[in-house]
């Protein structure tokens, strides 16, 4: 290719050579001609003058016009010629040298292209995957980066109106978390170590550092007077907590199943109380239950949820739950948070092995296999000041049934985080997130299956940093002491639809295990 490129400039300073003397050539002969010219014309202008023949007017400073019109004609060409002349060759050396540029740059970027395509054709098919998965990665972290730059710069914080607290009954002695500490907890006072207790029972801090336990003991709370105006049934337990009650919620469109749980829990638990929280039923639904729900053991709270954000009432997240568990501890010493469409199949004294153990932890579910990454979007832990890594093989505690004791360590530890992130849209639904099309055959199956919990991720993340992980301290496997089951929508309706026809038929119906 470079003798190639010498040989055209060569031959180009050759041509060019040429016109160059060719050029010198023709300004000689005209520099001749203009000298025999202005001889002839000095000697016919004084023959000119003294016969009274004009000349013509002189173009050329330099070059005297001859009378004859042939030689002027001539003299204006050779004039116009000598001028044009070489800016013709100039702009012709110019065109063809920018064509060859031109051809030459084309020629070596095809080759280059060609080159690549040939060398990832013809590889070594691991080195191009790779090469490939590298190109991919390092495009996917720039994209993140590119997202995380449009987020919030500052780090990101559980902070909420002080008036929705307030409206939820935490004392104001809690203490927020510090900052720099390695995890999102909440320090307990020593101070407010005497204010609670609960029946003398100790319950030993997760915390390492703790040199004694922290005692609480239990003393009523002053219901809030927006607790009074929610309740619509008519029992405040006498102005004081109940030892144990029996938690669900109910909304639109599913009374089927709270009224079928209230029977149910009638049958299995007669002595317990039941807590039915109404968040947006209808007024016929409404009455309806309040028909069934007509002994002093059974309440039907009409809970106003438009006192919070207006997400909280989504049913996709369900971040009413921590609302109504907190209200309802409240109510109670303990309480069992059950979804409306669970059912009791066990004893009283596999119950009250239960709530034995509630006194212990202050929270106790039932845990999956499915670890607590799976189900969570990553996001969400940075709220939390926690890496998502530390909850890979963390199981996840189903929300579906969960003891709650009203205690200090209880609502400090475990609600207050809970129902902030619940309260905070950010970390509750972090950009991106979704409830459906999980993929657990991802391997590693702790990785994120894509789909996210909400605020059972947001439990069970506050579950895992108060206990360091450890979820023995607050859960069961969920093939132990299995005493519930569940009833879809489409079953419950049903079986109170046979009811109505036979209305002779007073006895419940037959649990199965489906």
């Amino acid at each position: 290719m470079a003798m190639h490129l010498d040989f055209i400039s060569n031959q180009v300073n050759k041509i060019h050579c040429g016109f160059n003397v060719a050029r010198s050539a023709l300004n000689k002969r005209i520099n001749q001609k203009c000298n025999q010219f202005r001889t002839t014309s000095a000697a016919e202008h004084s023959i000119g003058n003294k016969n009274g023949v004009t000349t013509p007017p002189n173009l050329n400073s330099n070059i005297i016009v001859p009378n004859d019109t042939i030689s002027y004609a001539i003299v204006e060409g050779l004039r116009k010629f000598k001028i044009q002349l070489p800016s013709l060759i100039h702009s012709h050396r110019i065109r063809r040298l920018a064509a060859m540029r031109t051809k030459h740059f084309i020629v070596i970027l095809c080759c280059v292209i060609i080159t690549t395509i040939l060398f990832i054709a013809l590889g070594p098919a691991s080195e191009t995957n790779d090469s490939l998965k590298n190109i991919v990665s390092q495009t996917h972290q720039q994209f993140n980066k590119l997202q995380e730059n449009l987020r919030v710069s500052e780090r990101k914080k559980l902070e909420i109106d002080a008036k929705y607290l307030t409206i939820l009954g935490f004392p104001s002695q809690i203490n927020y978390p510090k900052k720099g500490s390695e995890f999102y907890k909440y320090e307990l006072n020593e101070g407010i170590t005497e204010s609670l207790k609960f029946k003398n029972n100790k319950i030993e801090s997760p915390k390492n550092d703790f040199k004694k336990t922290v005692e609480l003991t239990y003393k009523p709370l002053q219901h809030e007077t927006i607790a009074q105006t929610n309740l619509t049934s008519a029992q405040l337990f006498n102005e004081s907590k109940a030892n144990f009650s029996i938690v669900t919620y109910v909304q639109e469109g599913q009374s089927p199943l709270a009224i079928l749980m209230l029977q149910n829990i009638a049958s299995k638990l007669p002595n317990e109380f039941l807590l039915i929280y109404d968040l947006g039923l209808s007024e016929e639904d409404a009455r309806a239950l309040n028909a069934y729900c007509n002994s002093t053991r059974c309440s039907v709270i009409s809970y106003d949820l438009s006192v919070f954000p207006t997400y909280v009432a989504d049913q996709r997240m369900h971040a009413y739950r921590p609302i109504v568990i907190k209200d309802a501890l409240m109510r109670s010493k303990y309480i069992l948070f059950a979804e409306n469409y669970m059912r009791i199949r066990g004893s009283a004294h596999d119950f009250r092995y239960l709530q034995n153990k509630v006194v212990q932890s202050g929270v106790l579910g039932w845990n999956t296999p499915i670890a607590v990454s799976a189900r969570t979007h990553p996001k969400m832990f940075d709220y939390f000041q926690t890496d998502i890594d530390d909850f890979f093989f963390l199981r996840m505690v189903d929300m579906d049934t969960v003891f709650f004791a009203d205690n200090l360590f209880v609502i400090e530890k475990i609600m207050l985080p809970w129902i902030k992130c619940a309260l905070t849209l950010e970390c509750i639904d972090p950009i991106g997130a979704q409830s459906n099309g999980c993929k657990y055959n991802k391997k590693p199956q702790y990785r994120y299956s894509g789909c996210h919990s909400y605020d059972a991720s947001a439990f069970n993340i506050v579950l895992g940093l108060t206990w360091f992980l450890d979820d023995t301290k607050y859960s069961l496997p969920s093939d132990s002491y299995n005493i519930f089951y569940k009833e879809t929508l489409e079953q419950a309706t049903k079986i109170l639809e046979n009811r109505r026809r036979n209305s002779s038929e007073i006895s419940e119906h037959p649990i199965t295990e489906d």
